[in-house]
C-alpha cells in the first residue's frame, strides 16, 4: 500500500496541500485520487473521511469524479494514476 507521504513525493504535491480543503483543480483531483486509490484497497468512505476530516459523501462524490475523469483521460488524473501505478488497482 502506497501511503500518503510516498504518495505526496511521488507526485511533488506537500501531505498539508493534498489535506487542505481547497477547491484548486489540481490539489483537488490529487485528493481525490488518493481518496480512490484508499477505496480500491478496501477502506470504507466513512473511513476515508475520518482520516482527511472530510464528510462521506464529500468522498463519495470525490471517486465518482475520478471514475468519470478516467475515461475522458484528464491531465491531472493521468499523472496522478501514474504515480500509484493504475493498472495494479483497477477494479
Amino acid at each position: 500500500m502506497i501511503d500518503l507521504q510516498l504518495y505526496a513525493e511521488l507526485i511533488n504535491i506537500p501531505i498539508l496541500e493534498i489535506k487542505r480543503k481547497t477547491r484548486l483543480q489540481e490539489l483537488a483531483m490529487a485528493r481525490f485520487v488518493y481518496w480512490f486509490y484508499l477505496n480500491s484497497e478496501g477502506y470504507g468512505f466513512g473511513e476515508i473521511g475520518r482520516m482527511f476530516g472530510w464528510n462521506h459523501s464529500s468522498i463519495i462524490y470525490g471517486i465518482r469524479k475520478i471514475e468519470n475523469l478516467i475515461s475522458v483521460n484528464d491531465k491531472y488524473v493521468k499523472r496522478y494514476l501514474k504515480a500509484i501505478d493504475y493498472k495494479q488497482i483497477k477494479k
